[in-house]
């Protein structure tokens, strides 16, 4: 949680220079309009700029003032968090105070903060409850991922001092997904935090594996962070020495002292560096390992000390106390084992009682909200039907307006193109006409010059034959895949037409010798004698 100065979010920075504007048009309407003289005008003109200007500046001089003493009272309930828990819940009233009376989301969400987190410390925890359920309705913390994440790292520990571990293992898991990717220091040290609060969450359950995992993942965590920018970070976020403390009282649970000893060592050593006040948790450990080695004095002696903060910081220490007496019964000094005993005794019926009540009143919270969320859950389901409705009729409507549309546009192109297509058939049959008339006087005179070509017995006259007539020239070789040019040139002298004596005059051969050509031919083709060779070679 960020206690720097941050300054006006741009939304009121905005909202009064709107403001100032509004004011500054309405003073020159007014005075325009009263108008009886120019020296009084102008008077009255440089009067009304000058009080604008000075109650502008005024109130952003007087929030701005009430936002950085709202942060040094934040800073001094962080300071004595740890030190003096009391003190710590009278600076952040303070802050909350001027908080609510600025309208600042931020600073109300983190004087909750640090009211719920000291209130819990001292088990107060309905009214620490009341305190959570206020942040959680903040704008920053509906809006913000980081500080949805802290409230919900909050709730989390409160419900595990009500002995909810599945909500609290629940609550952290939701709380890690928000932040789990955010690489600044804060973001890191709440992860580490919430390894922790699912480590303590798995050892209520008794799943000691899962519990010595997420240990592993919040020591893993917290050694990424440098210690400088460890002890830099504000005190609510200090989890190092418990981490440790964490790990070793896990290995005790499993009466593995010589493991728990190097944790127990480095929460101890770590705790003294984050000035930590409340060392209560840190002597115990030690008191643990020394009551299962055997060394059953100075496990007494650790867990005297233990009592004596406890008290000091408001704690009971029942637990403790039974624990000096299981002490003492090791070395046969029963009367003090009974006495410590007794006080264990009458204490713990005591908070027994008022952790049932804490208890009951954490399940009718959790019903209370299972039921509103279900409530709402009935009016967001039945709102996304309407929607739902409303939209398939949209839908539909919009479907139907398209369809009328696109049949509408699909008509009218349609005749549009049946009309251009008209026109393009009527320009390419004119085209095709002229071509064709082209097409044909070309052949003709093309024609004209074969015929003359042929009459000169010219040699070009192959050639020519070819390219106005390549259909003849496939068809033949098709016959007779050998044939040779000379055969094919005296055919093209056949398809054109001319007589024997005419072919015989323009090849300068005997007509015998034409019609001895032909008979080789025909019987080369075998030519029925019934079928005229004319006709035959023209329509290969």
């Amino acid at each position: 949680m960020s206690l720097k100065i941050n300054g006006f979010s741009k939304n009121k920075v905005n909202m009064k220079h709107i403001y100032f504007c509004l004011c500054f048009f309405f003073s020159i309407s007014a005075i325009d309009s009263e108008r009886g003289s120019h020296n009084y005008s102008q008077f009255i003109y440089t009067l009304n700029i000058s009080e604008l200007f000075a109650s502008f500046f005024r109130n952003e001089s007087s929030s701005y003032t009430k936002i950085t003493e709202a942060d040094k009272l934040l800073q001094l309930s962080d300071s004595y968090l740890y030190k003096n828990t009391p003190q710590s819940i009278i600076y952040a009233h303070k802050a909350r105070i001027i908080a609510e009376g600025i309208g600042d989301s931020k600073r109300k969400a983190e004087s909750y903060y640090y009211i719920a987190r000291g209130l819990i410390f001292l088990r107060q925890l309905e009214e620490a409850y009341s305190y959570i359920e206020k942040g959680m309705n903040e704008e920053i913390v509906v809006k913000d991922d980081f500080h949805k994440a802290l409230f919900l790292n909050l709730k989390a520990i409160y419900q595990g001092k009500v002995s909810l571990a599945q909500k609290q293992l629940e609550g952290s898991l939701k709380a890690l997904d928000l932040i789990s990717s955010k690489k600044d220091v804060n973001s890191r040290l709440l992860c580490s935090q919430l390894y922790m609060l699912m480590a303590d969450a798995y050892t209520e359950m008794n799943n000691d594996k899962k519990a010595h995992f997420y240990a592993d993942q919040s020591i893993k965590s917290i050694q990424t962070i440098s210690e400088q920018e460890y002890l830099q970070a504000p005190k609510i976020y200090y989890c190092k020495a418990y981490i440790y403390f964490y790990k070793a009282w896990l290995y005790l649970k499993q009466n593995q002292p010589d493991l728990a000893l190097p944790f127990i060592q480095r929460a101890h050593s770590e705790a003294l560096k984050e000035g930590q006040g409340y060392m209560a948790p840190f002597m115990e450990v030690y008191g643990d390992y020394y009551l299962q080695t055997g060394n059953y004095s100075k496990a007494i002696d650790y867990y005297l000390r233990t009592i004596g903060n406890k008290k000091e910081f408001g704690q009971t220490p029942e637990y403790v106390q039974s624990k000096v007496a299981t002490a003492y019964s090791m070395l046969g000094k029963y009367d003090k084992e009974s006495l410590y005993l007794k006080e264990s005794s009458d204490m713990l019926k005591l908070n027994i009682e008022k952790d049932k009540v804490h208890l009951q009143r954490e399940l009718q919270n959790i019903q209370q909200d299972y039921n509103t969320e279900k409530s709402k859950d009935k009016i967001r389901n039945a709102i996304i039907l309407v929607l739902i409705i409303l939209g398939y009729v949209f839908v539909l409507l919009l479907f139907l307006f398209k369809y009328r549309k696109i049949k509408e546009k699909k008509k009218r192109i349609s005749e549009e193109k049946e009309k251009l297509l008209i026109h393009k058939k009527s320009i390419i049959a004119e085209k095709e006409n002229i071509i064709e008339a082209l097409r044909l006087r070309q052949k003709g005179n093309q024609f004209s010059e074969l015929i003359e070509i042929a009459k000169e017995n010219s040699p070009q006259f192959w050639v020519s034959f070819h390219q106005l007539y390549p259909e003849v020239y496939e068809k033949m070789v098709n016959i007779s895949p050998k044939i040779k040019v000379p055969e094919l040139t005296f055919c093209a002298y056949l398809y054109l037409g001319f007589s024997t004596k005419d072919i015989a005059e323009y090849t300068c051969v005997t007509v015998r010798a034409v019609e001895t050509r032909k008979s080789r031919l025909r019987e080369k083709y075998s030519i029925p004698s019934g079928i005229d060779f004319y006709n035959w070679i023209r329509e290969l």
